[in-house]
């Protein structure tokens, strides 16, 4: 099982916010064949996906501050896979809390 059980606890406010249409077992099944990227530590989770050169973050949750931390554990990420950019999709907060982001319509680009 790649998403604990407490992953998914961190995971599914962010997935059952906006009643996305996205499972556990779709987010394993994603992980296990590189759709997406898992990217945790004991108090966050975070899902990205690859759209051509950009790397976005969809699904994150968990303590606010250890969120903000892992940010930069994506982003060497997208650097060592030469990404132009990271994207987040969220609620409009998060751009009050990473730096280098700005708003663009209802996602968050920074440019690497």
């Amino acid at each position: 099982m790649v998403i604990t059980d407490k992953i998914w606890e961190q995971l599914f406010p962010s997935v059952d916010y906006g009643r996305e249409l996205i499972t556990r077992k779709d987010l394993e099944k994603g992980i296990e064949n590189g759709t997406y990227q898992l990217f945790k530590n004991d108090d966050c989770s975070v899902i990205t996906a690859s759209f051509a050169k950009t790397l976005r973050i969809g699904i994150a949750g968990g303590n606010l501050d250890s969120l903000v931390k892992i940010e930069e554990k994506v982003e060497k990420y997208a650097k060592k896979r030469q990404y132009d950019n990271i994207e987040i999709v969220g609620r409009a907060g998060w751009e009050k809390v990473l730096n280098g982001y700005k708003k663009e319509k209802v996602i968050l680009r920074k440019e690497i």
